[in-house]
């Protein structure tokens, strides 16, 4: 059995993911939820067991998946001290809490943490896995198996997780905000605002799909024409030094995640 504590929108895609996905062995799935209103959708959309009660989830899951706030844990731990969860698989989708605190607040010392996106909401999503020493690999493919089933998954070292939550975990708002720009400055130009917002959505839907083929280089290539619009606009971003402000971004989100794991863990 699998067991969620907290049935949010992560903990809902995981749950569509696995649905979906005729190839998965795990038959039942159990969420703990302390909304009401949350726990009846969740029964009555996904036809799967729910309780309010993080105990009695921890005691009858054999993985269980902590899909709550990062600040939530260190209370969730005091929670369940009283459950033996020692012979448990946990998977944490806590950002910025580290495998080590994992197990040591927890007492457990079968820990993967997990870093997906929320693409996963789409089933497009990119998940990270990083397995603490001694989790068989028996044990990281089922879990590898539950998070392919809502997009691409790597496996990789938990020293590169502050990263990997600045590319892919932030990325998305990120995205976002460049198309919300794009939008911004269509309607800037005398576009009407769903004209601008078709032309921006569509374009990144479909650059996203040939960067799947081509490289970025190769993109800009195909699309600048010397002396042409491309090439014009290009060369504000480049004196604008747009890609170092990208970097700088993504230092500033990569350096903020390295923060929350010391401030949750005093580490």
């Amino acid at each position: 059995m699998i067991g969620f504590i907290g049935g949010g929108n992560m903990a809902e895609a995981i749950i569509k993911g696995i649905k979906d996905m005729a190839s998965h062995h795990i038959k039942d799935i159990f969420v703990s939820e302390p909304s009401k209103q949350r726990r009846l959708y969740i029964e009555s959309t996904y036809a799967v067991s729910t309780t309010d009660n993080n105990k009695e989830l921890a005691a009858k899951a054999d993985i269980i998946v902590i899909a709550v706030k990062p600040q939530i844990i260190s209370a969730l731990a005091e929670e369940l001290a009283s459950v033996d969860i020692s012979n448990k698989t946990l998977v944490s989708i806590a950002a910025g809490v580290s495998i080590s605190y994992l197990r040591q607040a927890l007492k457990t010392a079968n820990v993967i943490r997990v870093m997906p996106n929320t693409p996963a909401l789409v089933l497009k999503g990119m998940s990270v896995i990083a397995a603490a020493e001694g989790v068989s690999p028996q044990t990281l493919e089922v879990v590898t198996n539950i998070f392919s089933s809502i997009g691409k998954t790597l496996i990789l070292p938990e020293a590169q997780m502050d990263a990997v939550t600045a590319v892919s975990g932030s990325g998305p708002a990120f995205v976002a905000f460049f198309i919300q720009s794009m939008i911004a400055g269509g309607i800037s130009l005398g576009l009407d605002a769903q004209t601008a917002s078709v032309l921006a959505l569509q374009t990144l839907a479909g650059t996203s799909e040939l960067l799947c083929q081509r490289s970025p280089e190769d993109v800009i290539k195909m699309v600048s024409s010397p002396g042409g619009t491309t090439v014009a606009g290009l060369k504000v971003m480049q004196e604008s030094d747009a890609a170092g402000l990208i970097a700088n971004v993504l230092r500033a989100a990569a350096t903020r995640s390295a923060e929350l794991n010391i401030k949750i863990t005093g580490q």
